[in-house]
């Protein structure tokens, strides 16, 4: 006998932006937003070229859709594992908000520096706005420090959350896991700048991302399922 949960209707959404984020995650590490070789004059003109803006809109999105996804995630494993369940939510909205805030740095800041540096006539005026647009990219390197890092804890808590749990749960665990330290890898490789380390990171992002996606939104649509079919009347509470 079907039966309605407090959270129903908003674990059907957080299914669908959970299947959604492999699409935009693919959009994202394919060369669908590639803007190829780039002139100090095509630069400065970013903030006209449509494809450079649907990219920045495409990452909004995407940002939502896993911040969507993973709350499903906290309401269907809370019950089992609170503590790590919730500390991981507050680390995906960290990523989520920070990689928002960095596209939103773009639209507002970046993009009126460069305007600005097109009307002006003063090559005084152009150098200092030079070196803003220079120090806002640093901030912007800062933010995506924090993205990576955030995403990665994220990941880790929840896997930690599922180890306690039946056989599916613990694989998606340790998938989850590796998940986590595979960005932490990708973090700190930023500082070891080794080649061979970036490769596997490309591939990282191009194939296990867009994987693991699936695999949560399979494993939430699964709990979903066996969280909204009662086993006897007026059985109504999560038993996944």
């Amino acid at each position: 006998m079907a039966i309605n949960t407090p959270y129903d209707k908003f674990l059907v959404v957080a299914i669908v932006c959970c299947f959604l984020s492999v699409l935009t995650t693919l959009g994202i590490h394919s060369n669908l937003f590639d803007l190829g070789e780039l002139s100090f004059d095509d630069r400065i003109r970013l903030f006209e070229n449509s494809k450079y803006i649907a990219n920045r809109f495409w990452i909004i999105i995407h940002c939502l859709f896993v911040l969507i996804a993973m709350l499903g995630f906290l309401l269907i494993q809370f019950k089992k594992s609170r503590g790590f369940t919730i500390l991981g939510f507050v680390f995906f909205a960290v990523f989520s908000f920070t990689e928002i805030f960095r596209q939103m740095f773009v639209f507002f800041y970046m993009n009126n520096l460069r305007r600005s540096y097109l009307e002006t006539d003063s090559e005084a005026m152009r150098e200092i706005i030079q070196v803003s647009m220079d120090h806002a990219g640093l901030i912007g390197y800062a933010l995506f420090g924090l993205f990576i890092v955030a995403f990665a804890l994220g990941n880790i808590c929840y896997g930690i959350s599922l180890l306690g749990n039946n056989k599916i749960d613990r694989i998606l665990a340790y998938l989850l896991l590796i998940w986590g330290f595979g960005n932490l890898l990708a973090f700190g490789n930023e500082f070891w700048t080794s080649e061979s380390v970036g490769h596997f990171v490309e591939y990282f992002s191009i194939i296990y991302q867009p994987i693991m996606r699936a695999l949560v939104g399979l494993w939430m649509l699964h709990k979903f399922k066996r969280i909204t079919v009662s086993d006897g009347a007026g059985n109504n509470t999560y038993s996944a």
